[in-house]
């Protein structure tokens, strides 16, 4: 009887080959026809096209090589690519969806991304369907996804310095995010200009922020908190609050994707 020995680098083909295997068992059977499709869409692929790509995704997953040998390899090159565009889109949608719970009020959330060491934000509505082609859009760009942040209020829009939505009476509020608030003619003497400022909302709560010459809204790497003032998120809490103050207020940012803008700059 013959002897086989298999080689120490033999032996790392086969495992190279098994794990490659079950690398693209994880992609197929995450990737669903609609995901597949839309992520070809979004390539200018036809719906047939991507129908028959799917086809010899499946038939690769099924180790049928007699069916795709023939296909030059820069095809079936395409067809893992963009099946590992819709796994990225299903992996990161996916960890976003277990995060809301669609009987809440509110479905916006606010996506803090990192690139190149730099932090940026993105407001989306989980109930349209484009946010998910959005997002994997990001991360097929290089981005990664830091945070991703609840909407926690809704704020009046009527005193709202900003872009907005004209079509909407109201301004979505996340945790963490910066508000200024202040009057437009402070010297009037019904006007409230002591409590103009900056405000976050932060843990279900909204806090007023303390300054520090030369050292501006940060105490010890951290937003400096007047633990004195509190104001619960309720019904129209904040906008009731500024409404009675007569103020108008912006965002200026969000905390999560950096606190550079309440330092005092040089």
């Amino acid at each position: 009887m013959r002897n086989l020995k298999i080689s120490k680098m033999e032996a790392n083909d086969y495992l190279k080959a098994m794990q490659a295997m079950d690398e693209l068992d994880r992609l197929v059977t995450s990737v669903y026809p609609d995901k597949f499709k839309l992520v070809c869409k979004k390539h200018g692929i036809d719906e047939c096209e991507a129908m028959n790509m799917y086809s010899y995704l499946q038939k690769m997953h099924k180790g049928q090589s007699w069916l795709v040998r023939y296909k030059p390899l820069e095809y079936l090159e395409r067809v893992l690519t963009l099946a590992k565009e819709a796994y990225a889109s299903y992996m990161n949608n996916g960890l976003i969806l277990s995060m809301v719970n669609f009987g809440d009020k509110y479905t916006r959330i606010l996506v803090i991304f990192e690139k190149d060491g730099v932090r940026s934000q993105q407001e989306f509505d989980l109930r349209e369907q484009r946010t998910y082609v959005d997002i994997a859009d990001f991360i097929g760009n290089g981005y990664s996804i830091v945070s991703v942040i609840r909407q926690s209020d809704n704020v009046d829009s009527e005193k709202f310095v900003g872009e907005k939505d004209e079509r909407s009476h109201s301004i979505p509020i996340y945790d963490g995010d910066v508000m200024l608030c202040y009057v437009n003619k402070p010297e009037f003497w019904s006007s409230d200009w002591r409590n103009s400022g900056l405000y976050i909302c932060e843990d279900g709560s909204y806090h007023r922020l303390l300054y520090t010459p030369n050292k501006g809204y940060v105490r010890h790497g951290e937003p400096d908190v007047d633990e004195d003032f509190t104001l619960d998120i309720e019904e129209e809490s904040f906008s009731s609050y500024v409404m009675t103050l007569d103020q108008s207020w912006y965002k200026l940012g969000n905390v999560y994707a950096g606190i550079g803008f309440l330092k005092e700059k040089e």
